[in-house]
């Protein structure tokens, strides 16, 4: 779904390429009539359309029962405010930022979610094998708040569209200045996810000034870290973290961590 008929066709053919079956919409119009017609694997979405919004075009899609597990790409140039992010944060599995290099990025993310659908075509006993055991973390997590600090929001995405899978809500501060104000305002958050490197207020001070309010005495934090520094660990503890794990985040390890730190 793209209103520039030059860029979908570009892509259109890159993907038909890797042997992906491929429909074009260049209005919301068309858009719904071809989900009506046809069955999709994955939907790849410019919020930038001629006669409807793609925000009021994603909601139209995901309130459909048929439609509402197909993983959405968001393809946009658009800057996109907090609230506007939270919004298609609650249905999209991936983002992209239209650049010179953003359709090699589509064609990855197209390209995982086809490898997921194989998989789980050829593992379904092994799936709910798999989902015996994570019951316990399911129950861990459900109905959980858990804020998300990063300056990347590529980063905040793949965490979120991860998370949100166990019923965890998500609530994201782009710095550590954010991240005290989202704390101020909601007192339902069950434990912070802390970027280390970020501007105008890093994860060391963000914890630090986190900590030093009795309220927060208790409340857990996990750092988040790019930098495989040996000393990493150490300062993350000093500032005030219970626990770090590395990036880029192995969700398994992640996922257990929350279940200690959530339990």
């Amino acid at each position: 779904m793209e209103d520039q008929e030059l860029h979908s066709k570009v892509l259109t053919q890159q993907l038909t390429d890797k042997g992906v079956d491929v429909k074009q919409a260049f209005t919301g119009k068309e858009a719904l009539a071809l989900l009506e017609e046809h069955t999709f694997d994955c939907i790849i979405l410019d919020l930038k359309l001629p006669d409807i919004s793609g925000f009021d075009l994603l909601d139209t899609i995901k309130s459909q029962s048929a439609l509402a597990h197909v993983p959405v790409i968001i393809n946009t140039a658009m800057e996109l405010s907090d609230e506007k992010m939270a919004h298609i944060m609650r249905y999209t599995e991936a983002m992209v930022l239209k650049s010179n290099k953003s359709n090699d990025r589509l064609i990855d993310e197209v390209s995982l979610f086809m490898n997921k659908l194989k998989q789980s075509d050829r593992s379904t006993i092994q799936t709910q094998n798999k989902s015996k055991g994570l019951s316990t973390i399911e129950k861990a997590l459900k109905d959980k708040t858990i804020l998300i600090t990063d300056d990347d929001m590529r980063n905040i995405f793949a965490l979120s569209s991860a998370l949100q899978l166990y019923d965890i809500n998500i609530v994201i501060a782009n710095n550590g200045r954010e991240a005290l104000e989202r704390l101020a305002e909601n007192e339902q958050i069950d434990l912070v996810l802390m970027d280390i490197m970020m501007p105008e207020m890093d994860g060391y001070e963000a914890m630090k000034a986190i900590r030093s309010e009795k309220r927060f005495s208790k409340l857990p934090i996990i750092a988040l870290t790019a930098k495989a520094m040996k000393n990493d660990r150490e300062k993350c503890i000093e500032a005030g973290a219970n626990d770090y794990i590395s990036k880029p985040v192995d969700m398994d390890k992640l996922l257990s961590m929350l279940r200690v730190w959530l339990s």
